[in-house]
C-alpha cells in the first residue's frame, strides 16, 4: 500500500474516532438540557460508565438507578439518626421519614421493572410517588430543622431528572 494512502486512511480513522465521544457528550447534554436540574443530571450520567453509547432509554435507566441509590442512602441516614435522636418530635418525624422512604424504595423498584418492560407511563407514576414521599419526609420537620434537607433535596432532583429523561423516550 502506498504510504500516502496509509497516512490518509489513518488520519480519517483518527478524526472519526475522535468524534465518538463528542456524540456521546452531545446526547447527555441534549437529554439533560430538558431537565430542571441540568448540572445534577449531567454529573449523574457522566459518572456512570454505562452511559457511554447509551440511548435515551439507557440514560433514563441510569438516572433511575441513581435515584434508587439516593433513596437507599437516605434511608440509611435516617436509621443512623434514629439511633442518636433524643427529641420526641424529631424521632416521630424520622420514623415517618423511614416509612416514606420504605415506600419510595418500593416504588423505585417497581419503576425499574416497568422501565425494563418499556412501561414508561408507569415509571412516571411511581417516580412521582417516590418523589412525593421524599417531600413528605421533609415536610415532617416544618416545626424544626430537618437533618435530611440536603438528602431530600438531592433525592427530589434525581427523581425530577428521571421524569425529564423518561418523557423524552420515543
Amino acid at each position: 500500500m502506498n504510504p500516502i494512502s496509509v497516512f490518509c486512511f489513518l488520519t480519517l480513522l483518527s478524526i472519526g474516532l475522535n468524534k465518538i465521544p463528542q456524540v456521546y457528550g452531545d446526547l447527555i447534554s441534549d437529554t439533560c438540557g430538558k431537565a430542571l436540574y441540568k448540572d445534577v443530571c449531567e454529573k449523574t450520567l457522566r459518572a456512570d460508565p454505562n452511559s457511554r453509547g447509551a440511548k435515551v432509554d439507557g440514560l433514563a435507566k441510569i438516572a433511575l438507578k441513581a435515584a434508587s441509590s439516593s433513596a437507599k442512602t437516605t434511608q440509611g441516614q435516617i436509621t443512623s439518626l434514629l439511633k442518636t435522636a433524643k427529641d420526641k418530635a424529631v424521632i416521630a418525624a424520622l420514623k415517618d421519614c423511614n416509612e416514606n422512604y420504605d415506600g419510595a424504595n418500593s416504588q423505585l423498584n417497581d419503576s425499574l421493572k416497568a422501565m425494563v418492560n418499556k412501561r414508561y407511563a408507569d415509571v412516571n407514576i411511581w417516580v412521582t410517588a417516590a418523589m412525593t414521599d421524599g417531600d413528605s419526609c421533609e415536610d415532617g420537620f416544618k416545626k424544626g430543622t430537618s437533618p435530611l434537607t440536603q438528602a431530600n433535596t438531592n433525592f427530589g432532583q434525581l427523581c425530577s431528572n428521571v421524569l425529564a429523561i423518561t418523557n423524552q423516550i420515543k
